[in-house]
């Protein structure tokens, strides 16, 4: 059971993935280290907002 699952109004979260961000991050890295001096790149990896209820008005 995860600790915002315990709480209430249960908090609402953006959900990443470390894994993307870093295969992403490493590929950058080795293309670097193998010459690559091309410009900066901006990398967007997809997240996921899960409403818990924190964000909304209560009547």
């Amino acid at each position: 059971m995860l600790l915002a699952d315990l709480l209430e109004p249960g908090i609402t979260v953006i959900a990443q993935d470390p894994a993307a961000m870093g295969r992403a991050a490493a590929e950058l890295l080795f293309r670097r280290l193998d010459g690559d001096r091309s410009p900066s790149q901006h990398h967007i990896v997809a997240t996921k907002m899960i409403m818990r209820g924190s964000g909304e008005i209560r009547p």
